[in-house]
Protein backbone atom coordinates (compact mmCIF):
# COMPACT_ATOMS: atom_id res chain seq x y z
CA UNK A 1 0.00 0.00 0.00
CA UNK A 2 1.46 3.38 -0.69
CA UNK A 3 3.09 4.91 1.89
CA UNK A 4 0.67 8.83 1.41
CA UNK A 5 -2.72 5.83 1.51
CA UNK A 6 -1.11 4.41 5.13
CA UNK A 7 -0.64 7.74 6.47
CA UNK A 8 -4.46 8.85 5.28
CA UNK A 9 -5.74 5.57 6.99
CA UNK A 10 -3.71 6.10 10.24
CA UNK A 11 -5.14 10.13 10.45
CA UNK A 12 -8.36 8.33 9.94
CA UNK A 13 -8.36 6.77 13.18
CA UNK A 14 -7.14 9.72 15.11
CA UNK A 15 -9.78 10.95 17.00
CA UNK A 16 -10.17 14.73 16.44
CA UNK A 17 -9.47 16.16 20.29
CA UNK A 18 -5.87 13.84 20.15
CA UNK A 19 -4.87 16.00 17.19
CA UNK A 20 -4.99 19.36 19.49
CA UNK A 21 -3.71 17.25 22.64
CA UNK A 22 -1.02 19.08 24.49
CA UNK A 23 2.93 18.69 22.63
CA UNK A 24 5.57 18.40 24.95
CA UNK A 25 7.68 20.82 23.24
CA UNK A 26 4.94 23.35 24.45
CA UNK A 27 4.82 21.74 27.84
CA UNK A 28 8.86 22.58 28.31
CA UNK A 29 8.53 25.89 26.73
CA UNK A 30 5.59 27.13 29.13
CA UNK A 31 6.95 25.62 32.17
CA UNK A 32 9.83 27.86 31.67
CA UNK A 33 8.09 30.89 30.83
CA UNK A 34 5.62 30.91 34.19
CA UNK A 35 9.18 30.07 36.11
CA UNK A 36 10.12 33.31 34.33
CA UNK A 37 6.96 34.91 35.56
CA UNK A 38 7.59 33.25 38.86
CA UNK A 39 11.11 34.65 39.44
CA UNK A 40 9.90 38.56 38.85
CA UNK A 41 7.06 38.02 41.22
CA UNK A 42 9.33 36.69 43.56
CA UNK A 43 11.81 39.37 43.16
CA UNK A 44 9.44 42.48 43.43
CA UNK A 45 7.29 40.97 46.60
CA UNK A 46 9.62 38.66 48.68
CA UNK A 47 13.23 38.37 47.47
CA UNK A 48 15.80 38.38 44.70
CA UNK A 49 16.26 34.71 43.48
CA UNK A 50 17.87 35.89 39.90
CA UNK A 51 20.84 34.12 40.91
CA UNK A 52 19.45 30.95 40.26
CA UNK A 53 17.33 31.24 37.77
CA UNK A 54 19.39 29.08 35.62
CA UNK A 55 18.49 25.80 37.33
CA UNK A 56 14.96 27.21 37.72
CA UNK A 57 14.39 27.51 34.12
CA UNK A 58 15.86 24.13 33.85
CA UNK A 59 13.58 22.58 36.41
CA UNK A 60 10.27 24.34 34.97
CA UNK A 61 10.88 23.18 31.50
CA UNK A 62 11.14 19.95 32.47
CA UNK A 63 8.87 19.72 34.79
CA UNK A 64 6.54 21.04 32.41
CA UNK A 65 7.75 18.63 29.50
CA UNK A 66 6.91 15.21 31.69
CA UNK A 67 3.50 16.87 32.86
CA UNK A 68 2.85 16.73 29.65
CA UNK A 69 4.34 13.79 28.13
CA UNK A 70 2.18 12.21 31.24
CA UNK A 71 -1.17 13.71 30.79
CA UNK A 72 -0.85 12.28 26.76
CA UNK A 73 -0.20 8.72 28.16
CA UNK A 74 -3.28 9.31 30.52
CA UNK A 75 -5.77 11.03 28.97
CA UNK A 76 -7.02 9.13 25.52
CA UNK A 77 -9.36 12.24 24.01
CA UNK A 78 -8.07 15.53 24.86
CA UNK A 79 -10.13 18.54 25.90
CA UNK A 80 -9.71 21.54 27.53
CA UNK A 81 -11.43 20.81 30.38
CA UNK A 82 -9.62 17.68 30.71
CA UNK A 83 -6.34 19.80 30.33
CA UNK A 84 -7.13 22.44 32.80
CA UNK A 85 -8.80 19.98 35.07
CA UNK A 86 -5.35 17.81 35.36
CA UNK A 87 -3.62 20.84 35.78
CA UNK A 88 -5.86 21.71 38.41
CA UNK A 89 -5.18 18.19 40.45
CA UNK A 90 -1.77 18.74 40.11
CA UNK A 91 -1.42 22.28 42.11
CA UNK A 92 -4.43 20.67 44.39
CA UNK A 93 -1.57 18.15 45.71
CA UNK A 94 1.04 20.55 46.49
CA UNK A 95 -1.27 22.59 48.59
CA UNK A 96 -2.38 19.28 50.25
CA UNK A 97 1.04 18.58 50.81
CA UNK A 98 1.36 21.19 52.93
CA UNK A 99 -1.47 20.71 55.04
CA UNK A 100 0.00 17.43 55.30
CA UNK A 101 3.28 18.71 56.44
CA UNK A 102 1.33 21.32 59.29
CA UNK A 103 -0.25 18.50 60.40
CA UNK A 104 2.40 15.58 60.77
CA UNK A 105 5.49 16.93 61.67
CA UNK A 106 6.78 18.62 64.64
CA UNK A 107 8.29 21.72 64.45
CA UNK A 108 12.43 22.41 64.85
CA UNK A 109 13.37 25.42 63.73
CA UNK A 110 11.90 29.47 63.92
CA UNK A 111 11.81 31.57 60.47
CA UNK A 112 14.47 33.68 61.49
CA UNK A 113 16.90 30.95 62.50
CA UNK A 114 16.36 29.24 58.97
CA UNK A 115 16.93 33.22 57.27
CA UNK A 116 20.14 33.21 58.72
CA UNK A 117 21.41 29.88 57.83
CA UNK A 118 23.19 29.20 54.78
CA UNK A 119 22.11 25.44 54.74
CA UNK A 120 18.63 26.04 55.94
CA UNK A 121 17.24 24.01 53.01
CA UNK A 122 19.20 20.92 53.40
CA UNK A 123 18.34 21.42 57.12
CA UNK A 124 14.89 21.25 56.11
CA UNK A 125 14.60 18.29 53.10
CA UNK A 126 16.16 15.61 55.73
CA UNK A 127 13.43 15.37 57.99
CA UNK A 128 10.74 15.88 55.17
CA UNK A 129 12.01 14.23 52.24
CA UNK A 130 9.52 11.06 52.88
CA UNK A 131 6.29 13.40 52.37
CA UNK A 132 7.56 14.27 48.76
CA UNK A 133 8.01 10.54 48.55
CA UNK A 134 4.13 9.97 49.70
CA UNK A 135 3.20 12.96 47.49
CA UNK A 136 4.20 11.60 43.93
CA UNK A 137 2.96 8.70 44.92
CA UNK A 138 -0.02 9.55 45.74
CA UNK A 139 -0.64 11.90 42.56
CA UNK A 140 0.53 8.94 40.25
CA UNK A 141 -2.58 6.95 41.81
CA UNK A 142 -5.00 9.70 42.17
CA UNK A 143 -4.17 10.73 38.26
CA UNK A 144 -4.38 7.12 36.91
CA UNK A 145 -7.36 6.41 38.71
CA UNK A 146 -9.15 9.35 37.40
CA UNK A 147 -7.99 9.36 33.93
CA UNK A 148 -8.70 5.93 32.40
CA UNK A 149 -6.22 3.46 34.78
CA UNK A 150 -4.11 2.67 31.53
CA UNK A 151 -1.41 0.62 32.16
CA UNK A 152 1.10 3.05 29.73
CA UNK A 153 0.36 5.83 31.85
CA UNK A 154 1.68 4.52 35.02
CA UNK A 155 5.68 5.54 34.28
CA UNK A 156 5.44 9.05 32.97
CA UNK A 157 2.67 9.62 35.91
CA UNK A 158 5.47 8.70 38.22
CA UNK A 159 7.98 10.07 37.01
CA UNK A 160 6.23 13.81 36.13
CA UNK A 161 4.47 13.58 39.82
CA UNK A 162 8.52 12.79 41.25
CA UNK A 163 9.67 16.07 39.82
CA UNK A 164 6.55 18.26 40.49
CA UNK A 165 6.66 16.43 44.21
CA UNK A 166 10.68 17.54 44.57
CA UNK A 167 10.85 20.70 42.58
CA UNK A 168 7.99 22.09 43.42
CA UNK A 169 6.52 20.31 46.78
CA UNK A 170 9.76 20.91 48.66
CA UNK A 171 8.21 24.39 50.04
CA UNK A 172 5.02 22.76 51.00
CA UNK A 173 6.41 19.84 52.51
CA UNK A 174 8.75 21.78 55.23
CA UNK A 175 6.24 23.53 56.48
CA UNK A 176 5.04 21.81 59.47
CA UNK A 177 9.21 22.04 60.18
CA UNK A 178 8.99 25.74 61.16
CA UNK A 179 7.51 27.05 64.25
CA UNK A 180 3.79 28.14 63.81
CA UNK A 181 3.45 32.23 63.60
CA UNK A 182 1.42 34.53 62.00
CA UNK A 183 4.79 34.64 59.32
CA UNK A 184 4.47 31.19 58.79
CA UNK A 185 0.54 31.30 57.60
CA UNK A 186 0.95 34.38 55.17
CA UNK A 187 4.07 32.04 53.82
CA UNK A 188 1.91 29.33 53.29
CA UNK A 189 -0.84 32.02 51.57
CA UNK A 190 1.90 33.04 49.57
CA UNK A 191 2.73 29.33 48.34
CA UNK A 192 -0.54 28.81 47.67
CA UNK A 193 -1.35 32.28 45.42
CA UNK A 194 1.91 31.30 43.18
CA UNK A 195 1.05 27.57 42.56
CA UNK A 196 -2.14 29.31 41.50
CA UNK A 197 -0.37 31.52 39.60
CA UNK A 198 2.41 28.67 38.18
CA UNK A 199 -0.68 26.42 37.64
CA UNK A 200 -3.10 28.41 35.65
CA UNK A 201 -0.15 30.33 33.92
CA UNK A 202 1.40 26.97 32.92
CA UNK A 203 -2.13 25.51 31.89
CA UNK A 204 -3.29 28.62 30.10
CA UNK A 205 0.19 29.29 27.85
CA UNK A 206 0.26 25.54 26.89
CA UNK A 207 -3.06 25.67 25.58
CA UNK A 208 -2.29 29.14 23.89
CA UNK A 209 1.17 27.45 22.41
CA UNK A 210 -0.75 24.01 21.42
CA UNK A 211 -3.44 26.14 19.47
CA UNK A 212 -0.98 27.76 17.55
CA UNK A 213 0.64 24.93 16.84
CA UNK A 214 -2.34 23.25 15.01
CA UNK A 215 -3.01 26.55 13.53
CA UNK A 216 0.12 26.51 12.15
CA UNK A 217 0.67 22.79 11.08
CA UNK A 218 3.87 21.85 12.97
CA UNK A 219 4.46 18.43 13.25
CA UNK A 220 2.93 16.35 16.16
CA UNK A 221 5.85 14.65 17.32
CA UNK A 222 6.17 15.20 21.19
Amino acid sequence: MPEAATDAIDTAHVHPASRHAPRVWAGAASGALVVFGFAVIHDLFIVDIWFNIGPMLFAGALCGATLVWAYNAAVVDHTSGRWFGYVAICGGLMVALGGLSLMVLSPRFTIAELTDNDDALALLLGPSWWLMVVAAGGGTVLLWWRYGRRSSAILPLLVSQSLLAFFVGHNFATLGLVEMSSQLLIGFAEFIGLTVFLGLGFAGALHVLTGVSSRTGRAPSG
